[in-house]
């Protein structure tokens, strides 16, 4: 038996975000040790406005009230029917109404706080989003709430099942393995790759104007080749690791693969072409890589990603949970 997970996931009245949940079920329906709650939150209509304009009786501002607040989990009812004809099994799936909610991102971040839901899911888009955003806001505010330790930003137009699993040699590498094995060890037919883009060595290492003589560049390029091995080594322990494990769960060989690749356009383009070429349809990568700058609360090449990568599920992890 696994240990049981949870997954808050915030839905609106449009057929993008049951059409998001509805893929999520179907991604985890085979996920015995998961459970999904769906959460939606409303503000109040302003019914002392109505009721002024409109002359109502109290009783009439109540039955109004009450028509209201029925509408409203009818939203909730509609998105539960979406899920469970995925095919995920309804006793495994909760509702959670919240009138009166101004934030919806803050309200489902103070509810996976208090109950430990590990993961928050939303659409990429929401009923309110005009078609020139990216993301939805309310998507938007929850990617800049570095508190949540993983959040799933989720596009109903998924490629295909296929997980690309970014390292980057920082200790949130050994985080995004983890999660891969919690939450998606279960694909077994899926194909599973463990990228890392080899970044370019700095200036003080590659600083052929220095070269006198032969001996000085054969210096040169073990410099960086010592450079690179160590760079390297703690990703591919942690590949290895990963492989091993998937294997374990029942996850074919052949299905596996670890991809260490040199920087040519940049780490998040170079990822980006990985994910492009390879149809891969659901991309884990950490909130920040090995420089943790304080002053952003995504790193630039997980926020490059998430901005560009298109029709996959994105996964976004916290180092800590």
């Amino acid at each position: 038996m696994g240990v049981d997970k949870k997954l808050l996931f915030g839905v609106d009245d449009s057929d993008f975000s049951r059409q998001a949940l509805a893929r999520a079920g179907d991604l985890q329906r085979n996920n015995p040790n998961l459970k999904i709650t769906i959460f939606h939150g409303d503000s109040d209509a302003n019914f002392s406005f109505m009721a002024k304009i409109l002359k109502l009786s109290p009783d009439e501002l109540e039955k109004h009230q009450r028509l209201w607040s029925l509408e409203e989990k009818n939203i909730l009812q509609k998105a539960k029917e979406a899920l469970t004809e995925s095919g995920f099994d309804s006793k495994r799936v909760t509702t959670f109404f919240d009138q009166g909610c101004n934030d919806p991102s803050e309200s489902m971040m103070k509810l996976a706080g208090s109950q430990g839901f590990e993961t928050v899911a939303v659409a990429r888009w929401g009923a309110k989003t005009l078609s020139r955003q990216i993301i939805g806001s309310v998507t938007c505010r929850l990617v800049n709430m570095a508190d949540i330790p993983a959040l799933w930003i989720m596009d109903p137009r998924i490629r295909s099942h296929d997980v690309l699993v970014t390292l980057v040699g920082a200790s949130i590498s050994q985080r995004v393995m983890e999660y891969t094995l919690q939450y998606f060890a279960h694909l077994k037919e899926s194909r599973f790759t463990f990228f890392h883009v080899i970044p370019a060595p700095p200036p003080q290492i590659w600083n052929y104007g220095s070269i006198r003589d032969k001996d000085s560049f054969e210096e040169q390029q073990e410099k960086i080749r010592r450079w690179v091995e160590e760079k390297t080594d703690k990703v591919t322990q942690i590949a290895d690791e990963g492989r091993q494990r998937l294997i374990k769960a029942g996850i074919p060989e052949q299905n596996i693969a670890i991809k260490l690749k040199p920087q040519k356009q940049g780490i998040a383009r170079d990822i980006l072409k990985e994910l492009e070429t390879g149809n891969y349809g659901i991309i884990l990568m950490g909130r920040k890589g090995s420089k943790k700058i304080r002053e952003f609360q995504l790193g630039s090449k997980a926020n490059k990603l998430l901005y560009t990568a298109h029709t996959l599920i994105t996964c976004i992890l916290n180092d800590t949970y």
